[in-house]
């Protein structure tokens, strides 16, 4: 039997809401309970995996994102949102694991989740 899918989308940035951190507290649970996890990052959800973050008085979320990776987590950030945001491909802005494609791939995997669980405004 497949594993159950749970997929979150992420529409708001880090550190102004606690949208990303619920995403990893949420994420991390959904995996401690068997299922797989993927991640879609839209809008300014897209700020979430750049590299070389250094909040202050936050949880980097990078970081928080690279254990998410470790632990198998499927990452995608909106190309089109991530190009708006000066986000490009040929510059890997992003951490390893974290993929940048089309808002269709998140259709797919709407399709094939068991939940799907949206965090922003």
């Amino acid at each position: 039997m497949a594993k159950k899918i749970l997929t979150i989308v992420v529409t708001e940035g880090p550190y102004r809401y606690q949208y990303a951190d619920i995403a990893f507290e949420m994420a991390e649970s959904a995996i401690k309970n068997g299922y797989d996890v993927r991640m879609f990052l839209y809008m300014d959800g897209t700020h979430m995996p750049k590299r070389n973050q250094a909040p202050q008085s936050f949880p980097n979320t990078a970081e928080r994102l690279r254990s998410l990776v470790k632990a198998g987590v499927k990452i995608i950030s909106c190309i089109r949102c991530s190009t708006a945001r000066g986000y490009t491909c040929s510059e890997r802005p992003y951490i390893n694991g974290v993929e940048i494609k089309s808002v269709y791939k998140l259709g797919e995997w709407i399709k094939d989740s068991h939940r799907v669980i949206t965090l922003g405004c």
